[in-house]
């Protein structure tokens, strides 16, 4: 059965796992996790893409990335591949490095960018490695207020305006406790053998489709009922196709979902999709 394609759109976030293959050690030593930063660095400044936090261990990594046109996929492509390329001329070897699918879920910037930030740094602190103050992690970045890797910017602003006083907030915030509910949501997620994005994607794909809606509302000034079946008048064909196309075109709905959601027959949609 064929993979699913990630749900991308421009400004996607996404945490991410990595794995060593077969949960081997693959970052042996501080060389070895440089070298894998600094291919981090090099794929996201190319791309437009943004490391809000990052957390890399000997054995797995956790990156939490914020895409723009290019999708995730071909982004963690290049990291891994060239990384891999390394790994194996450095220590003499081939085939593969890492699991050959990373593991991701698309966030809900506005609720989840401080904890998820919170919940990547404290991981080499779970994993028993190290003390919040890891070599390897963002921490550091945002603890002193001076970026390397990250975009430290936006999530200290959501703290305070003034950065000194923010930087303050950030560290009482990692100090607090663990036991808030989202962080609990998140150690059942990531503890769930092989998801992808179906994991949570109906909450997600939701929130995209009312995105669009809202798009459309504001562009034409209408209430997009306007489009459903018995409110629908023959002179807004023209933009309740536009509207199909664009659902479809980004998955935000599938054909059926989005026939019964304007009230019309699942070839009617398909025949629009299909012109």
């Amino acid at each position: 059965m064929a993979r699913r394609q990630r749900l991308h759109y421009n400004g996607a976030l996404y945490h991410v796992i990595t794995r060593g293959n077969n949960k081997d050690n693959i970052l042996l030593n501080n060389e070895d996790k440089h070298q894998y930063i600094k291919r981090i660095q090099k794929y996201i400044s190319k791309y437009n893409a943004k490391i809000f936090a990052y957390a890399i261990m000997d054995n797995h990594c956790h990156l939490l990335m914020q895409v723009s046109e290019v999708p995730l996929g071909k982004v963690m492509q290049l990291i891994q591949q060239t990384y891999t390329a390394y790994y194996n001329k450095k220590y003499n070897r081939s085939g593969h490095v890492f699991e050959q699918r990373y593991k991701s879920i698309l966030v809900d910037k506005d609720e989840y960018l401080l904890v998820l930030i919170k919940y990547i740094h404290n991981n080499p602190v779970k994993a028993q490695i190290s003390d919040i103050n890891y070599m390897f992690s963002s921490h550091k970045e945002y603890s002193t207020g001076i970026a390397s890797l990250c975009s430290i910017d936006e999530a200290l602003s959501l703290l305070d305006s003034n950065k000194d006083k923010a930087i303050k907030r950030y560290l009482r915030f990692m100090q607090m406790n663990d036991d808030i509910k989202p962080l609990a949501e998140l150690d059942y997620l990531l503890n769930v053998k092989d998801y992808d994005i179906d994991l949570n994607e109906r909450f997600y794909i939701t929130k995209f489709f009312n995105k669009i809606k809202s798009e459309f509302e504001e562009k034409y000034n209408i209430d997009c009922d306007v489009l459903k079946g018995k409110h629908y008048k023959p002179d807004l064909r023209n933009i309740r196709n536009e509207f199909v196309i664009e659902v479809i075109k980004n998955k935000a709905m599938k054909q059926v979902e989005l026939a019964d959601y304007l009230g019309i027959s699942h070839h009617a949609i398909s025949k629009i999709v299909n012109k």
